[in-house]
């Protein structure tokens, strides 16, 4: 459903828009041009979300491997209380006519209920396991995609100005950080923190209008950096560039969708080389979403003059109910 929603948008902005844009073919191969000669800087820029996607790898395989050894663990214990319990059911019918009891008698209760108690434990384990991997994964992955998502944002920035500006060089130490500074912080983590809650709210029907919501939001930062740097963005708030992006995506929310999925195979081949692979991706796929803003915006927010002191910002009052 999600993809036909996409694809439908797809077709819209490609054949029936009045501006052309470009295909993610041609968008990809930009972000390769930009990166000619700039892949060791691309790389150390991006080597924080690289660690720590090469480190949530290790941790799903070592998650996954605790799971498997603990079903292991279940099915052995399950397969010995069976073989028990049959030994027992033999021991009884061999001795039904009750003319002989075994001495031990007391012994031989004990050890079998040793061995139910044993299968009971060994089951609870495996279910708790599982249950409590579930919540902590969902709460893990939705901080993790929060996180990242923010560290991702100085980078973005800087394969912008990059391609924007092809003598522009990058510095990683001072580029991958520059968010922390002390006049953009506070608006990028407001921006992060109301998109993350909307997108939220919506994923709790049925998830899929959360995704539509995120990819509709996507562009917030770009368009914060763009008219931060060329307009007085004092009486702009959050959810002022939070609307603006959604604006903006309108019929293109399927083409930022079909980018994500034509690098499903560098991700699988990233988890294939157990996460080193994303030293690699990041650089090659955050340029390419830099390229699609640009493309997509067409540098409004950066022209001088009325389109710069009008850039046509809106706020919608009905922003939890509108779709």
């Amino acid at each position: 459903m999600v993809l036909n929603i996409f694809m439908i948008e797809l077709r819209i902005t490609i054949f029936g828009g009045e501006k052309m844009y470009k295909t993610s073919s041609q968008l990809k191969a930009e972000a390769k041009e930009a990166l000619k000669g700039r892949w060791k800087d691309a790389v150390f820029l991006n080597i924080v979300p690289s660690v720590l996607n090469i480190l949530a790898v290790w941790g799903v395989l070592l998650v996954l491997g605790i799971s498997l050894v603990a079903a292991v663990v279940f099915f052995e214990n399950f397969e010995s209380s069976s073989q028990t319990m049959s030994q027992t059911e033999q021991f009884e019918d061999l001795f039904e006519d009750g003319d002989t009891i075994w001495d031990d008698e007391d012994n031989w209760e004990d050890q079998n209920e040793f061995s139910v108690n044993n299968e009971f434990s060994s089951s609870d384990f495996f279910d708790g396991v599982a249950s409590g991997s579930t919540s902590v994964n969902f709460v893990l992955r939705t901080g993790f995609s929060v996180i990242l998502s923010f560290l991702t944002i100085g980078i973005s920035f800087t394969f912008l100005e990059v391609l924007r500006n092809p003598r522009r060089q990058i510095n990683p130490s001072n580029d991958q950080f520059r968010m922390f500074n002390g006049r953009d912080f506070v608006p990028l983590v407001l921006i992060q923190l109301l998109s993350s809650f909307f997108i939220y709210l919506w994923s709790l029907l049925f998830v899929i209008p959360g995704i539509v919501k995120g990819y509709a939001y996507s562009q917030s930062f770009f368009i914060y950096k763009d008219l931060s740097e060329h307009t007085d963005t004092q009486g702009l708030s959050a959810n002022n560039y939070i609307t603006e992006s959604k604006l903006m995506m309108q019929g293109h929310k399927g083409r930022l969708f079909y980018i994500d999925l034509s690098f499903i195979g560098w991700t699988l081949l990233s988890w294939a080389t157990l996460g080193l692979g994303y030293l690699f991706l990041n650089p090659y796929r955050n340029l390419t979403k830099a390229a699609f803003y640009r493309d997509l915006s067409k540098d409004r927010y950066t022209k001088s003059g009325e389109s710069a002191e009008n850039p046509e910002i809106v706020t919608e009052a009905d922003e939890w109910t509108s779709f």
